[in-house]
């Protein structure tokens, strides 16, 4: 592949078990090519494997965050660096997600695990312009507790109604929230003229399409990142 620039590690935080929230420093060319939330690119790790990952940021900014998944593969090459590293990166890709279409409907936005990663990307983005976009809701779900990496940003959400309800497959004894799959909260969301926002496995992809459709948002109000 080519088109590689580089690109310097500026933040490397342990933001959960095993997971880990990035921050790139990327070239004026590339931020550049960032236009819509949802989309992604390839990173290439120093070893030269690369893989792709989707940008978590909202568009604008020559600063872009990630959220990885620590594994044997380039996840895990990148946990292990330290700020200061610089590495390689592709072009932004993919068409993201139709925000712009969140003006005229409410909008849902349902992921699991790092699959929240890009709709958090949708979130920045909307917090930027609120006045103009109308009611956001969605859920948000992980195995524990412990794992809502974009749990301490929860509150400025909320406060911009943005209302994403957490909740988890394991709870801890601590833990006061949901309880099950992001598929049981569907019911509680407003569908009427509503779009959806979708990322995370594809079994859980496919059951909440399905279940949207059943209350009346059809496939092709329905979008998914890759």
């Amino acid at each position: 592949m080519s088109g590689w620039s580089k690109a310097t590690l500026t933040q490397n935080d342990v933001v959960g078990p095993g997971l880990n929230r990035l921050t790139l420093e990327v070239p004026a060319a590339v931020a550049s090519g960032f236009h819509v939330p949802g989309q992604y690119h390839r990173v290439r790790a120093p070893s030269g494997e690369d893989g792709t990952f989707a940008i978590a940021s909202a568009p604008g900014s020559d600063r872009f965050e990630y959220l990885i998944r620590e594994n044997e593969g380039v996840a895990g090459e990148l946990a292990a660096l330290a700020p200061g590293e610089v590495i390689r990166v592709g072009m932004p890709d993919g068409p993201g997600f139709p925000y712009e279409r969140a003006r005229a409907h409410p909008l849902l936005l349902i992921g699991t695990g790092t699959g929240f990663a890009p709709l958090r990307s949708v979130i920045r983005t909307l917090m930027q312009h609120r006045a103009v976009y109308g009611e956001v809701h969605g859920a948000y779900g992980v195995l524990t507790p412990a794992h809502l990496a974009f749990g301490p940003e929860m509150a400025d959400w909320e406060s911009a109604h943005i209302h994403i309800t957490p909740t988890v497959t394991a709870a801890s004894a601590a833990w006061k929230g949901e309880v099950g799959q992001v598929q049981a909260l569907l019911a509680r969301l407003p569908m009427q003229n509503a779009i959806a926002f979708l990322c995370g496995q594809n079994e859980m992809v496919q059951q909440v399409t399905g279940l949207l459709e059943q209350r009346g948002v059809p496939a092709d109000r329905v979008f998914v990142n890759f």
